[in-house]
């Protein structure tokens, strides 16, 4: 059992969504659950925050196997 944390990230809250949902499909069945739940995505999008220094919008996530 093990798990993976990572961030992704976008121009725009729903680009850095689109990125999530393609990051989950890269890892395919190698990993049994992830959070935030992707099929939710207006929590997805309000958990996705602004950086400050490069103005991209990053949504943090963990992966579990």
């Amino acid at each position: 059992m093990g798990g993976l944390s990572g961030e992704v990230r976008g121009k725009s809250k729903i680009e850095a969504y689109l990125n999530y949902v393609k990051e989950i499909e890269r890892w395919g069945g190698a990993m049994n659950s992830h959070e935030p739940d992707a099929e939710y995505k207006k929590v997805c999008k309000s958990l996705t925050k602004q950086d400050p220094e490069t103005g991209e919008w990053v949504l943090r996530y963990h992966f579990h196997s």
